[in-house]
């Protein structure tokens, strides 16, 4: 027999599926594990013992399940939002934010269907069953939820029944004026004339002199008083203007509570080439409200400056200061699936067209029945009130709200079922359709020979991905470097899986996102212009998510790692570093148990940028305390590297407590009747037992620094490595394990322990010259050999575990033994 000394010093590929444990002819294969529990595959090659977890707060309602979900403003400021039974609850850097706590309308059963998209201080949340709401941040402490707004769009097609929109008002500051003060208010002019109302009086084609001269000014005072909110006008010109083209050309609104001081809301130049009765509109920033509202005209009556003329003048009155008024249907045809206006159409867009023309758009304020309800106008005044035949409703009613965002190209983004809708350039309020290169626009999916529902929208570079049960699609401008606009844009279809509605992330060069199924993960990558395709990321490792992937959540710093909780608990983990070949995955079981498994259950993963550099890593976690069930938020620490051993936090959990030596800590209550382990001043104690929220050293002992939580072990289990023998391979030949050599880093040696695969004996690693004399744990660095109890049916393979709250790195592994020849 002659003694084999098979290196394995690569573990990037991580935890390989048992379909591959005899594929040695793989060139991953001597980079894999058999097993890798709670230790991750590191990018330098080696393996490491994750950190233990920080316990930060019990959530509000243990009973019932919560999520997490990011708000990052910068990586100086960053948060992590407990979703939870129609509340939220913010965090940041390991605490809770004071008392906020934000209700909302999401049940428990809907937290995880959450779509959600983000920009500075704004976070626009969306879900199909509830109107999209925009979470606010205005200080640390201060958060609002609201509805989001949709200014004018998106639409239904315009009615194409019989059925007439009839309203009883124009939104118009003025009523149909019938003399300069009836039915309300005063009319006025320079001209001082008793037809002055005849501005007001809904009446086009009229020739009305304001002026001897080319300026002048004419005026509306409220009726009692009252001043109103005026943002936008037009202005028709006489049906005689280019006559003598004694139209005025420019001119300023002003507003005053006085008739003395005037401020002027609005400036115009330059209007010139008016034909005869043209009407023009206007539209400016106002949130003052005002008694007199008037326009100073100049450049009016033509060559000779006299006599200047006009027809009409509207003023609309902004919607938030209008008083809602009736908008009544002649039938039910065509609203709502002819069942008529029902109460969910509170807050629903309408667009109407004017008897001028011109759209406008309406917001449904409350239903009367089911053919009459309260609207506010927006925009510009209607010409009158006369039956509307084409009018089209809001797309949005419960059941058909968007359910994905995103943003791209300064345009906030939404989808449903097959259509996207971008709001316009700059303006995410505004998805009012046009044909200008920054309007809004509307995009229906299709293509590809199925009708598949949008599950995602993200924002990558060169497109707008939009992700669907069938596939991923890309839709971007028609040309190379082209933006998107209503004119140009070209959706590609890319060979690529079918998406679960869970959110992707962005991984740098690439997005990762879960298939159909929930049982894989793809990676996607760009391969040309708008063009894209997909690989399995984890098909060497299928057997880890086909535990069912609930969400994703990716952390750069300090290594490069999605994390992703799986159905059966387990936190799944993937290192992820394509450019130097390092793809590894590995499982996580938490400290604790729930519900007869022997680990904790890891509910939601939320990753944010931490304070000392590194990511923070939000876990949401239910465990059994005290026969309770429990849900904590607790928050992953750094890998342990280059410190004292001290600080290491290698507990779930956990708390520390730094100050005078003591006996006793309390602060434990979250722990209380569970079995924790402690690394007090480097000493490990293994077993002891939270009461009353307190844990006791034994034997009278005290320290200074303690780190206190529930234990868990990190293990690995290696492959048959194959050195090739004399007439071929060695796999599957008889081998014997005499011992085992593992190159360390700052590892706490006392808690390292190897086994062969088929014998049950557990050997320790004994190195007395690294153990302080009072006991403390010491972090060595190097090779230790481990002598090995093993059989001749042992395949050449051994497990590893490290069973104490210290550090544990792992450079490389070499298994020295025996085979047959």
């Amino acid at each position: 027999m002659t003694a084999l000394y098979p290196v394995q010093d690569v573990f990037t590929r991580g935890e390989i599926s048992p379909r591959l444990h005899s594929r040695a002819s793989l060139d991953l294969y001597r980079a894999a594990l058999a097993k890798c529990e709670n230790f991750v595959s590191l990018p330098h090659g080696g393996i490491r013992a994750r950190g233990g977890t920080y316990f930060v707060n019990e959530v509000k309602n243990s009973a019932k399940k919560t999520r997490g979900v990011p708000f990052i403003f910068s990586s100086d400021q960053a948060y992590c939002l407990e979703f939870g039974d129609q509340y939220i609850r913010v965090y940041a850097y390991g605490a809770r934010v004071g008392t906020v706590e934000i209700a909302s309308p999401y049940p428990e059963a809907d937290l995880f269907e959450l779509a959600y998209v983000q920009s500075a201080d704004q976070m626009w949340i969306t879900h199909r069953d509830y109107p999209p709401k925009v979470l606010t941040r205005s200080a640390h402490t201060t958060w609002t939820l609201t509805d989001f707004q949709f200014l004018d769009g998106p639409y239904d097609d315009i009615t194409d029944t019989a059925t007439t929109l009839t309203p009883a008002d124009t939104g118009s500051l003025t009523p149909k004026m019938t003399s300069n003060t009836t039915p309300a208010g005063t009319a006025s002019a320079t001209a001082a004339s008793a037809d002055d109302y005849k501005m007001f009086d809904r009446d086009k084609t009229q020739h009305l002199g304001l002026s001897a001269g080319g300026d002048g000014f004419i005026q509306y005072r409220t009726a009692g008083g009252a001043r109103r909110i005026v943002d936008a006008y037009w202005l028709t010109t006489s049906s005689k203007a280019t006559q003598a083209y004694d139209y005025f050309t420019a001119w300023e609104i002003q507003g005053s509570n006085d008739a003395a001081t005037w401020t002027t809301l609005d400036t115009r130049t330059g209007e010139t080439g008016w034909g005869n009765g043209e009407t023009r509109f206007y539209d400016f920033f106002n949130k003052s409200a005002f008694e007199y509202h008037r326009m100073v005209f100049s450049g009016g009556g033509g060559d000779d400056a006299a006599n200047a003329i006009s027809a009409e003048l509207s003023f609309h009155v902004a919607a938030d200061d209008q008083a809602p008024f009736d908008l009544t249907a002649s039938g039910t045809a065509g609203i709502n699936d002819g069942t008529g206006f029902q109460t969910s159409d509170v807050g629903r867009a309408i667009r109407l067209l004017g008897s001028d023309g011109v759209w406008r758009w309406a917001k449904i304020t409350s239903r009367i029945s089911t053919t009459v309800v309260k609207i506010v106008l927006y925009g510009h005044a209607l010409p009158n009130t006369s039956p509307i035949t084409r009018w089209r409703l809001g797309t949005f009613v419960p059941g058909k709200y968007v359910e994905s965002g995103s943003l791209y190209e300064e345009r906030l983004a939404f989808s449903r079922r097959f259509s996207i809708y971008a709001s316009a350039t700059g303006d995410f309020d505004n998805f009012a359709l046009g044909e200008k290169d920054d309007d809004a626009l509307e995009f229906v999916q299709a293509g590809g020979g199925q009708a598949n529902d949008i599950l995602w929208i993200a924002d990558s570079d060169g497109a707008l991905l939009i992700g669907t049960s069938g596939g991923i699609r890309a839709l971007s401008g028609s040309g190379i470097d082209e933006a998107l606009t209503p004119s140009s844009f070209k959706n590609r279809r890319s060979r690529t899986f079918g998406c679960a509605r869970i959110r992707p992330v962005d991984a740098g060069q690439s997005f990762l996102y879960v298939t159909r199924s929930r049982r894989a993960i793809a990676e996607l990558t760009q391969v040309q212009t708008s063009r894209y395709q997909s690989e399995d990321i984890g098909q060497i490792s299928e057997h880890i998510p086909k535990q069912g992937v609930v969400e994703l959540a990716y952390q750069t710093d300090p290594d490069p790692i999605l994390w992703f909780p799986l159905d059966n608990g387990e936190l799944g983990g993937y290192t992820h570093q394509p450019s130097q070949e390092v793809r590894g995955m590995h499982r996580h079981r938490f400290g604790g148990t729930f519900s007869g498994s022997d680990w904790a259950v890891v509910e939601s993963a939320v990753v944010t940028p931490g304070q000392n550099g590194v990511d923070d890593i939000w876990l949401f976690v239910k465990r059994n305390i005290g026969g309770v069930t429990k849900r904590y938020i607790e928050v992953m620490q750094p890998p342990f590297e280059y410190g004292e051993l001290e600080d290491a936090l290698q507990v779930d959990c956990g708390l520390t407590y730094s100050g005078a030596p003591v006996n006793v800590v309390s602060g434990l209550g979250h722990l209380n009747g569970e079995k924790v382990d402690v690394l007090a001043d480097g000493k490990v104690l293994r077993g002891l037992t939270v009461a009353s929220g307190q844990l006791t050293l034994p034997a009278g002992a005290t320290a200074a620094k303690w780190q206190v939580g529930l234990p868990f072990q990190a293990q690995a289990d290696t492959l048959e490595l194959d050195v090739g023998g004399r007439d071929g391979s060695l796999v599957g030949r008889r081998k014997k394990v005499a011992k085992a050599i593992l190159s360390l880093l700052e590892t706490d040696t006392t808690g390292l322990e190897v086994q062969s695969l088929l014998r049950g004996r557990w050997e320790a690693v004994r190195m007395p010259s690294i153990v302080a004399p009072d006991g403390r744990a010491k972090l060595y660095t190097g090779n230790v050999e481990v002598p090995i109890d093993d059989s001749w049916e042992g395949q050449g393979r051994v497990r590893i575990r490290h069973v104490n709250p210290t550090p544990c790195t792992i450079r490389a592994f070499t298994p020295v033994f025996e085979a047959e020849p």
